[in-house]
């Protein structure tokens, strides 16, 4: 148990993290965009603070099944989704740019949704829902 909780808040913290740091200006948050560029992760965020929104909601679900003792899986699930999502939108960015653009970020939030799955697959498997 102690080794789901560690997790859980662990992983809570850098989602919430994540989510404060799209607040901050956006020089401290990526490189600008060249002219005629378009980003999904960009365009989302024009729309209004859902990066900010979805990274802190998923982190408090994570945070609070790490306190409450249960709720991992579905903790785990919801930043499968949220991750998940901005690893589609990175690539699918990267893809578009011209010239193309690097797709570390994309790639790395692709395997943070995939980790988050098999550590809620791992949890149900324990017991820990």
């Amino acid at each position: 148990m102690l080794g789901a909780r560690l997790t859980a808040g662990a992983t809570g913290m850098m989602s919430c993290t994540l989510g404060v740091l799209y607040v901050l200006p956006e020089q401290l948050v990526r490189r600008p965009l060249q002219p005629g560029q378009v980003s999904a992760v960009v365009l989302i965020e024009g729309l209004g603070p859902w990066w900010t929104v979805l990274f802190i909601a998923s982190g408090l679900a994570l945070l609070a099944a790490a306190f409450r003792r249960r709720g991992f899986v579905a903790a785990h699930l919801a930043s499968v989704f949220v991750w998940a999502f901005y690893s589609g939108c990175v690539l699918f960015s990267a893809v578009l740019t011209e010239p193309p653009v690097p797709v570390v970020t994309g790639t790395l939030a692709g395997y943070m949704a995939l980790t988050h799955m098999c550590i809620g697959r791992g949890c149900a498997e324990r017991g820990l829902r």
